[in-house]
């Protein structure tokens, strides 16, 4: 397997490289906004937008320091089938909030069922709160992410087949095509992370083309990336995640994939530890742009 065993490079338990400061600058190579220099008229909480003609909602987390000459990162957290918006926000966006307050804004839309029931009109719906977000907020357009678990994945997929041109990368957790958004062949880069249990009911059949299995070996030859056939070899019952990080991939477009022995979930933990290793490891990719 490419990359490291264990703890791998997301041996970290905090913020990762990014850390409230943003890692290698925010401000570097910003491509700002409209809403940069502008009063905001966007207040934290939940907000209301239409589209597809009907009401909507999400959640929205702009830090408490906001400043509107300073461009922003964006990620968008997609809540799993049965949760909802505001469940993403109480879990402080997979607790990504947590790593930092300073640099990021956060949005996490609801479906339109209120329960992570997503489909691919939802594109078109995220464009919406992009568009609102982008005319309102100093957003650094060159630094928009998607996150998101199961279903709520499946989702941040749909964006990384369709948005590849928008989205800077996608970092999500047991996900697979549940929307049916992809293409049979993947023609965009996009820079790509995503974490597997064992007994993901969506990723185990890699057979079949949907699956999360499938669907990362995909990105990973859109990426340019060399082949890594192992990168899907789970595990043992008792054994520590791996991650495979893609090697060769195209400029921009590092892609990793980890797996771990377990049930379906975003925070799973290596024998022996109290904290979960994947979030900050999705962390720690995001930042590095």
């Amino acid at each position: 397997m490419g990359g490291a065993t264990g703890l791998g490079s997301g041996g970290v338990t905090g913020p990762g490289s990014g850390g409230s400061s943003g890692g290698a600058g925010v401000d570097a190579g910003a491509a700002q906004s409209a809403g940069c220099g502008k009063t905001r008229t966007l207040q934290n909480g939940t907000l209301t937008i239409t589209s597809g003609g009907a009401s909507r909602k999400y959640i929205l987390l702009v830090p408490s320091s906001y400043d509107n000459s300073h461009p922003y990162r964006l990620v968008f957290a997609f809540a799993e089938s049965g949760s909802s918006a505001q469940s993403v926000a109480t879990r402080n966006y997979f607790t990504m909030a947590t790593y930092d307050s300073k640099n990021t804004i956060f949005a996490a839309p609801d479906a339109a069922n209120g329960a992570g029931s997503w489909s691919n009109t939802d594109v078109a719906f995220t464009d919406a709160i992009l568009a609102q977000l982008e005319s309102d907020l100093c957003i650094d357009k060159t630094r928009i992410f998607a996150t998101g678990f199961s279903f709520g994945a499946g989702m941040s997929m749909a964006l990384a087949c369709t948005r590849a041109d928008v989205f800077r990368a996608v970092a999500f957790f047991s996900g697979a095509d549940l929307t049916n958004s992809c293409p049979t062949t993947l023609t965009k880069p996009i820079a790509y992370y995503a974490s597997q249990a064992s007994e993901d009911s969506n990723g185990m059949d890699i057979t079949n083309p949907m699956t999360g299995e499938k669907k990362q070996a995909q990105f990973a030859a859109v990426n340019g990336c060399t082949p890594e056939p192992a990168s899907t070899t789970f595990p043992a019952a008792g054994q520590p995640h791996t991650c495979t990080i893609y090697k060769g991939c195209s400029a921009g477009h590092p892609t990793e994939y980890c797996v771990f022995n377990g049930p379906h979930g975003w925070e799973p933990k290596d024998p022996g530890q109290t904290t979960s290793w994947d979030a900050p490891e999705a962390w720690k990719f995001i930042t590095q742009f």
